[in-house]
């Protein structure tokens, strides 16, 4: 529902659909989105990840991007099944696995990576998981097996591998004893060299492999921005900085200061922050957490991202291990009770933090990244719909140019292209990357005004406007489908907005059966003379004629002014047409009326608005859809 909502993005959905599209097609996962760090298109010349091929055959038999989406939770979920092998053998009690598994599925941290679609980093609980059940059986095939696919996820995985390497050192502690005595080597007692081993050729192997695809890259891939308070121009800086300069480290920190603060405390509530009792399991998840508080770089520190998959298997493995020596360190008969207590705690633990950490929380509410990515469930509205049905229009390999909101949806097509937000990820970058955009001939050029307006506007003037190429094909208010050597008459479409596009004022979002969409827009009444009631959604019209057609409704019937409805552009400054409503143009209390307002555009203009302004009187109001009709 959120990416069928329009809330997913090209960076990383985007990317990752049409590398695995490409891959299908016998290509080395290649996508026309960072071009700009690395010209052969090749994903693995920006972060090398071989075990995307394990998605390949299946995205080949159902070649869409919601075939992404039931993998990534697929693999996510399956990561229950060494924990509660694991659980069960540490604890030696089913039912305390259980309640312990079902406190693991509710952890925000987990839901989190869900949420955000797809990175590589999907595997990582999964496969730390089972190699960290592995270890503990001494099963060294299976361990390393798991250990060398972690690797295969992101080439940063190699640093947190060596710190797993000094968990498993630990873990292993009293194989070096039994190897000591009998001088005979166990398979335990080589588990930390392998590991090690492993994490430090791997590291060498995949930077070889991302600089002979990219062999000139960008410093922007570094993305030392993101570090651009500490002033590190690489990672390998930051010890020597915390030395020299701990007063910039400090100012670091304090950037988003509660915002890490509520990210750490909410990393460790689903332990009850028994997860701290074991700071050899939790070092790599640590090590991350430091990074992310002197980072200034927001989704480091935020929920909805696929960084937790950095903490989670850590902080999961160290509260279980936590658990498992509680009852010895009291001197508890009752180990299994104490077990069933504390898993128990941690299931309310997790239930609590799901009514407001959970992506599907009612709390939540989309739009919101201050702590969270975006969270809140919502539906496609009209608009939406009238926006796929246009992209389905569209041949499937098309060349085709869009903006980063739509590209997901076309991202299976290996021929579509997208325009960076505007100087991103650098000026340079940008400008180099756009002149590459207008070399190449598109068979379409799509874009809306619904999001992305900056880009749109980007696209119209570089790449539309004096262009006798392309014609349009297709117009509709704030959107806008260009065809390579198209000379016929627009097709014009209709789009209504709801709650979903405009902006709520002095009114309240509530839900109503007898809506189209199941959600009204309503101010209640109240003895203040001047409210507004909504606003937006700011889109650009091309010249011609239009109707705007408002959907209301009221509790009572009075022959007083009840408000005025404005069409406006914020950009011209002016009113382009009104009209005052009052209580006698209704027939009936709670029945729906609609209000035409006919206006005329002889130019191009933006930032356009279907205002309803002027509340006065003790009525309710609600609104349906300002429904927008091109005639002309």
């Amino acid at each position: 529902m959120k990416h069928y909502s329009f809330r997913s993005y090209a960076w990383d959905i985007g990317i990752l659909v049409q590398s695995i599209a490409s891959a299908t097609k016998g290509n080395l996962f290649i996508n026309n989105v960072e071009r700009y760090y690395s010209p052969t298109g090749s994903y693995f010349g920006v972060h090398f990840s071989p075990i995307l091929f394990l998605v390949v055959p299946f995205f080949y038999l159902a070649p869409k991007v919601e075939t992404i989406f039931i993998i990534q939770s697929f693999i996510l979920s399956l990561s229950a099944i060494p924990l509660y092998l694991l659980a069960k053998r540490c604890l030696n009690d089913r039912l305390t696995a259980l309640l312990f598994l079902a406190a693991y599925l509710l952890n925000p941290s987990l839901q989190g990576i869900n949420w955000y679609h797809f990175p590589p980093q999907t595997f990582l609980p999964l496969l730390f998981l089972s190699a960290t059940y592995f270890l503990k059986k001494r099963k060294i095939v299976p361990f390393f097996t798991f250990i060398l696919l972690a690797l295969m996820t992101v080439e940063q995985t190699s640093f947190i591998v060596a710190l797993y390497a000094i968990y498993v050192t630990w873990e292993v502690r009293d194989e070096f004893k039994k190897t000591f005595h009998s001088k005979k080597v166990s398979a335990g007692a080589i588990m930390p060299f392998i590991t090690l081993i492993a994490a430090i050729v791997w590291a060498i192997f995949a930077q070889n492999v991302i600089y002979t695809l990219n062999p000139n890259p960008s410093p922007e891939l570094k993305a030392m921005r993101n570090f651009a308070i500490l002033g590190v121009k690489s990672l390998n800086e930051i010890p020597a900085k915390i030395i020299t300069n701990p007063n910039q480290v400090i100012k670091a920190i304090r950037y988003d200061f509660l915002e890490k603060v509520f990210y750490i405390l909410l990393t460790f509530a689903p332990s009850g922050f028994l997860a701290l009792l074991k700071p050899l399991a939790i070092l790599p998840a640590l090590s991350w957490l430091f990074l992310s508080i002197l980072s200034n770089h927001a989704p480091y520190y935020q929920f909805g991202f696929h960084y937790t998959a950095l903490t989670l298997p850590f902080i999961t493995v160290a509260t279980l291990e936590a658990i498992e020596d509680i009852p010895g360190i009291f001197d508890l008969r009752s180990s299994r009770m104490v077990y069933r207590k504390l898993s128990t705690m941690l299931l309310l633990v997790g239930l609590v933090l799901s009514t407001f950490a959970s992506p599907l929380s009612f709390i939540q509410k989309p739009g919101d990244y201050r702590c969270f990515r975006d969270y809140g469930i919502s539906f496609p509205s009209s608009l939406d719909s009238e926006v796929m049905k246009i992209l389905d229009e569209i041949p499937e390999n098309a060349l085709i140019l869009t903006t980063p909101t739509v590209f997901p949806y076309i991202s299976t097509n290996i021929n579509a292209y997208v325009i960076p937000p505007i100087n991103s990820p650098s000026p340079r970058l940008f400008k180099g990357h756009l002149k590459y955009l207008q070399s190449i001939k598109y068979d379409y050029i799509f874009y809306t005004y619904f999001w992305d307006k900056s880009e749109s506007d980007l696209i119209y003037h570089n790449f539309i406007k004096d262009n006798n190429v392309y014609g349009l094909f297709i117009k509709g208010p704030g959107l806008e489908l260009y065809k390579k050597g198209y000379k016929g008459s627009p097709i014009k479409i209709a789009i209504k907005f709801s709650y979903k596009e405009l902006i709520i004022a002095d009114s309240v979002v509530v839900d109503d059966p007898s809506s189209e969409s199941g959600k009204v827009i309503m101010i209640k009444s109240s003895q203040k003379t001047v409210r507004y009631a909504w606003y937006g959604p700011y889109v650009t019209l091309l010249p011609g004629n239009y109707t705007a057609i408002f959907r209301i409704k009221v509790d009572n019937l009075s022959d007083e002014k009840l408000l005025t409805l404005d069409i406006w552009s914020n950009s011209l400054k002016s009113r382009i047409s009104s009209y005052t409503v009052y209580g006698r143009y209704f027939s009936k209390p709670f029945t729906w009326h609609t209000f035409s307002i006919p206006f005329n555009l002889t130019k191009r203009v933006a930032e356009i608005e279907f205002r309803g302004l002027e509340v006065t009187g003790n009525t309710t109001i609600w609104l349906d859809y300002v429904e927008v009709i091109p005639e002309s």
